[in-house]
């Protein structure tokens, strides 16, 4: 699983690729509307050639969003995803930082004045687009003010030198904007990631039984009854087994209820590594265990409860003032039932024949 900022940086990669498709095409409507108004102003085939360059990019990053949503990548794949997104990014607003600049006549001021308001606009729409990330956003209103700044501070009239200082302060406010609202997107991530994790840890904790960490019942029956719908439906076997350890109150009374817990723990921990992962394991109560064996005949049911009779047997488990404990069990195992509940019934009685048949052995349910 990874890392609560490697998994915030995943979001913030998905949430640029999913609003990116809108600026791309504001921009090139926006680039449409500029060489509207310097039509008359600046020269025709500078302008056309920009224009047709800000197409070409934009459709560039319309294939490289659809190729992400196709592809649609997950976990830390994302992140592979983020290196095409920044470079066609900057690409597009370096050719609007240097083909404003290129198309701009310096004679004429109120192309000047227009293709600032254009910078300016491209500065805020930087802002409000890119704050996911924070080098793009910076970079990109950057990109948008900085060249034109530097032309405005140099062109040698009055007027363009005081809109190149409002100019100046107007970047300095959006450096300042950038960081206030990165800040504010990163709070609200992580508040968001939190309360996932919160949410993930109750309903972890509402179907995991506390002293062993085994399914409870509630998780045990959810995972069981897909499990047995599947074997049924695809017409294999599917068996289950249950087990009660022996003489369970002894160990409570001898040595205490704490010790009593962790002899259980450490049973839960025995049966888990001896059953295979497709398994479903739960604690069923108190000291009784059960055991859905998908794609398992009874035979073979009862081949893995009496391995782990045996390995049970051969265990011990050291309790508190270094006693040591060998628990048995007794197991009951069938595959007849035509409901889940059934299926566990009938387990349920085969192993209190066991118990009543002596303990620590393995009865197979009999039909009547």
């Amino acid at each position: 699983m990874e890392s609560k900022q490697t998994h915030i940086h995943i979001e913030k990669i998905k949430l640029l690729y999913m609003h990116s498709l809108i600026p791309i095409v504001l921009s090139a409507i926006a680039g449409l509307f500029l060489v509207a108004a310097l039509w008359k102003l600046a020269n025709r085939q500078q302008l056309l050639i920009w224009f047709g360059i800000t197409l070409l990019l934009a459709l560039m990053r319309i294939v490289i969003i659809s190729r992400f949503k196709q592809a649609n990548p997950q976990g830390t794949d994302v992140l592979r995803w983020e290196q095409p997104f920044a470079i066609s990014l900057l690409l597009v607003f370096l050719s609007w930082s240097v083909g404003l600049i290129w198309i701009m006549p310096r004679d004429n001021l109120t192309a000047i004045f227009i293709l600032n308001t254009f910078s300016l606009g491209l500065a805020g729409a930087a802002i409000s687009w890119y704050s996911p990330l924070r080098y793009l956003q910076i970079a990109s209103v950057s990109l948008a003010l900085v060249p034109m700044i530097i032309v405005l501070l140099t062109l040698g009239y009055d007027q363009t030198f005081w809109v190149g200082v409002a100019a100046c302060c107007m970047y300095v406010s959006c450096i300042i904007t950038s960081i206030l609202l990165q800040k504010t997107f990163n709070g609200n991530l992580e508040l968001a990631y939190d309360l996932q994790q919160a949410k993930m840890s109750a309903e972890d904790m509402a179907r995991t039984d506390a002293l062993t960490g085994l399914n409870n019942r509630r998780a045990f029956f959810d995972k069981a009854r897909l499990l047995f719908d599947y074997c049924k439906s695809n017409q294999q076997p599917v068996s289950a087994l249950m087990l009660d350890v022996d003489h369970f109150k002894n160990i409570n009374d001898s040595f205490g209820h704490a010790c009593g817990d962790m002899a259980l723990s450490s049973l839960a921990q025995l049966l888990k590594n001896n059953l295979r992962e497709s398994d479903v394991l739960c604690r069923f109560g108190g000291e009784e265990f059960a055991v859905l064996l998908p794609n398992t005949r009874v035979s073979e049911a009862e081949e893995v409860a009496n391995h782990l009779k045996r390995t049970m047997m051969n265990s011990t488990i050291i309790l508190a003032q270094e006693n040591l404990l060998s628990l048995t069990a007794s197991f009951g195992v069938t595959d007849f039932g035509e409901t889940l509940e059934d299926l566990l019934s009938h387990a349920d009685k085969a192993m209190y024949s066991a118990k009543n048949g002596g303990r620590n052995h393995v009865v197979k349910y009999q039909a009547e």
